[in-house]
C-alpha cells in the first residue's frame, strides 16, 4: 500500500522518488516511509535533515507567475454538510489531495501542513480532499478528523464529484490493486496548493517541501494580499479538530499578545500533574531559536484566573536540530480547556503571549511522574527467537524486541515503550508509531526503544489471529499493566507511547498520531537532566 505516482503523468510527487516500477516501490515501502518521516519530522527540507545542508529554496521557488482564481471545491464535510472553498474568503487555504489509508506520503504531508498552520496563525486553514471516496465516507472521516491537526477540514463526495474537483486542480490519481480485498492503494499527485485570502491560487509546493519553507511563502503571500473588507478573525474553535475522548480539542493555532506567539508542539497534554508541554516561541521575525531565553508559563483558568504559580519553560535543542523548543511541566487539575500565559525574556526585552490548550483525561493509563510498571514485556528470547509470537509487524525491527522494560529498569536505562500493532489496525494511526521508533532509535543510541503488541493473539498456520473481535480487541497482560485500553480511551485508541527516564519515572506519554518532535524533545530534556 504505497502512495506513489505509479501511473504515467503523476509526476508531481517527490522528485526524489524517481520513476521506480511499482513492484520496486512496494518492496521498499518501509524504507521510503522512514525517509518521508525523516523529511517531515526533522524539518523536511534541505536544511532540516542530518548531514550536509544545501541552499534553502526561496519563496519564489514556489510562487506562481500566473496568478489566477483558484479552482472550485464543492464537496461535503464529515458532517455531510455542503462545503465550498469560497466560504473561506478572507483566509488563506492550503489544499492537499490524498486518502486516509495512505501509509506514508499523506500522513507526512498532513504533519508538515499542520506545522505550517501552527507557525503562521489563525488566518490560514487547510483542506484535505480525499481521492478515495469508497473508503473515505463521511462516517469514516468524522472519526478520522480526530487525527488531523487543528485548522484542517476533510472533504469527500461521490466518485464523480471527486474526479471533477481533482481534474480542476490538475491532480492525477489512480487505484492500484494489491491483491488483497479492500487493501488497494492510491497513486496520486502529492502537491500542496496555496490559495490566498482573495481566493487566488498563489503557490504550489511539491512533496517534501519543508514546513519552514511553506510558512515563509504563506507569510509572503499574506503580506501582499489585502484581507477582504468585513472578514472576521476566525474563532479558535473554527480551527480545531475533535479528539477522543475529550470534547474540546487542542488547537494548533494559538493566541498572541505583546510580541510573542507561543505555538503548542505537544500532541498530547494531560490533566493530573507532571504533564510536559512543548512550545515553540515565535516573535515578530519568526521562531526564537535561542537557548539563552528565559521563559515562564502560567497556567490560567479562562473562567477563574491563574492556577498555581508560574513555572519555568526549559529551553531544549535536540542533537543535530536547529530549532529550540521550550518545555514547561504543568500540574493541570482537570481535563478540559486551559490557557497558557507565556513570558520570555530575550536580549531585546520581555515579550508575552498566550496559547490555548486542552488537557486530556489520562484515565487508567500509567501516571506521569510515577514509577513505571514493573511488568515484563516479552522479547524474542522469551519466545525462542520467533518474533511472530510477539509482534505482528511482517518485517520487524528486532532491535525493538530485544530488551524488556524490566531489563531497561534494572539497568537504569531510559526507554521508550511503543504500544502499537501493524496487523490489528484499530485506528488510522496504527503502525505509524513503529516507523517513528525505527527512526528515533538511530538518533538516540543511549535510549532503548521497545515495541509491545497491545492485543492478545495466537499464531495459526503462521498467521497472527486475534483472540477476540477486532471491534473490541482483548488487551494483553503487559499493555493492561500500563493502563492501555482502559476507560475512557478504550482498546481502539492505539497507538500509545510512554517515555521513561533512567530513574524509572514516566516523563511523557502520547496517544494516537504522534510527531517525532514530541519524543525527540522529551528525550533531549531527559538527557540533560531536565
Amino acid at each position: 500500500m504505497v502512495d506513489r505516482p505509479a501511473v504515467p503523468g503523476l509526476e508531481d510527487e517527490s522528485a526524489a522518488m524517481g520513476d521506480r516500477a511499482l513492484w520496486l516501490v512496494l518492496a521498499t515501502a518501509l524504507a521510503c516511509g522512514l525517509l518521508f518521516l525523516l523529511a517531515v519530522l526533522r524539518g523536511g527540507g534541505p536544511t532540516g535533515g542530518i548531514g550536509t545542508a544545501s541552499p534553502s529554496p526561496t519563496a519564489g521557488s514556489f510562487l506562481l507567475a500566473d496568478v489566477r482564481e483558484a479552482p472550485p471545491l464543492e464537496l461535503i464535510d464529515p458532517d455531510a454538510r455542503p462545503f465550498s472553498l469560497a466560504s473561506l474568503g478572507g483566509e488563506q487555504v492550503l489544499v492537499f489531495f490524498g486518502y486516509t489509508h495512505c501509509p506514508d506520503v499523506c500522513p507526512a504531508t498532513i504533519g508538515t501542513v499542520g506545522k505550517v498552520l501552527g507557525a503562521v496563525g489563525p488566518r490560514t486553514r487547510a483542506i484535505f480532499v480525499t481521492i478515495d471516496p469508497e473508503r473515505d465516507t463521511t462516517t469514516w472521516l468524522s472519526e478520522y478528523r480526530q487525527f488531523l491537526p487543528g485548522g484542517f477540514t476533510a472533504l469527500t463526495g461521490t466518485a464523480a464529484q471527486i474526479r471533477t474537483a481533482a481534474d480542476a486542480w490538475g491532480v492525477r490519481y489512480a487505484r492500484v490493486e494489491t491483491g488483497t480485498p479492500d487493501a488497494y492503494s492510491m497513486s496520486h499527485t502529492a502537491n500542496v496548493y496555496l490559495v490566498d485570502a482573495a481566493g487566488r491560487l498563489r503557490a504550489i509546493f511539491p512533496f517534501g517541501t519543508s514546513s519552514d519553507a511553506m510558512a515563509d511563502v504563506v507569510r509572503t503571500v499574506a503580506a501582499s494580499t489585502p484581507v477582504p473588507a468585513g472578514t472576521a478573525t476566525p474563532a479558535p474553535s473554527e480551527a480545531a479538530p475533535t479528539p477522543m475522548p475529550s470534547p474540546t480539542p487542542i488547537p494548533a493555532a494559538t493566541a498572541t499578545a505583546g510580541g510573542l506567539w507561543p505555538q503548542v508542539i505537544s500532541t498530547s497534554i494531560w490533566a493530573g500533574g507532571h504533564s510536559p508541554v512543548i512550545l515553540a516561541l515565535n516573535g515578530e521575525s519568526g521562531r526564537l531559536n535561542d537557548t539563552s531565553i528565559q521563559a515562564t508559563v502560567q497556567l490560567w483558568d479562562p473562567g477563574r484566573g491563574p492556577v498555581g504559580g508560574a513555572v519555568p519553560a526549559i529551553a531544549v535543542q535536540p542533537p543535530l536540530v536547529d530549532r529550540v523548543s521550550f518545555v514547561a511541566t504543568l500540574d493541570i487539575p482537570t481535563p478540559g480547556p486551559w490557557q497558557l500565559n507565556v513570558t520570555a525574556v530575550t536580549s531585546r526585552g520581555t515579550i508575552q503571549g498566550s496559547a490555548a490548550i486542552t488537557a486530556l483525561d489520562p484515565g487508567a493509563t500509567a501516571a506521569l511522574g510515577d514509577a513505571a510498571p514493573t511488568v515484563h514485556t516479552p522479547t524474542v528470547a522469551d519466545v525462542g527467537g520467533d518474533a511472530r509470537a510477539i509482534t505482528t509487524d511482517p518485517a520487524p525491527d528486532l532491535r525493538l524486541s530485544t530488551t524488556s522494560t524490566t531489563d531497561a529498569l534494572a539497568a537504569h536505562r531510559p526507554f521508550v515503550l511503543v504500544v502499537d500493532s501493524v496487523r490489528f489496525r484499530v485506528s488510522p494511526a496504527c503502525g505509524r508509531a513503529l516507523v517513528m521508533a525505527r527512526y528515533l532509535q538511530d538518533r538516540w543510541s543511549n535510549v532503548t526503544f521497545i515495541h509491545l503488541e497491545p492485543f492478545r493473539y495466537a499464531l495459526i498456520s503462521e498467521t497472527p489471529v486475534l483472540d477476540g473481535d477486532i471491534a473490541a480487541p482483548p488487551i494483553g497482560t503487559a499493555a493492561a499493566a500500563w493502563g492501555v485500553g482502559g476507560s475512557p480511551w478504550g482498546p481502539l485508541s492505539m497507538p500509545w507511547i510512554f517515555v521513561v527516564d533512567g530513574n524509572g519515572i514516566i516523563r511523557a506519554k502520547e496517544q494516537g498520531l504522534v510527531g517525532s518532535d514530541d519524543i525527540d524533545v522529551i528525550l533531549a530534556l531527559v538527557a540533560t537532566g531536565g
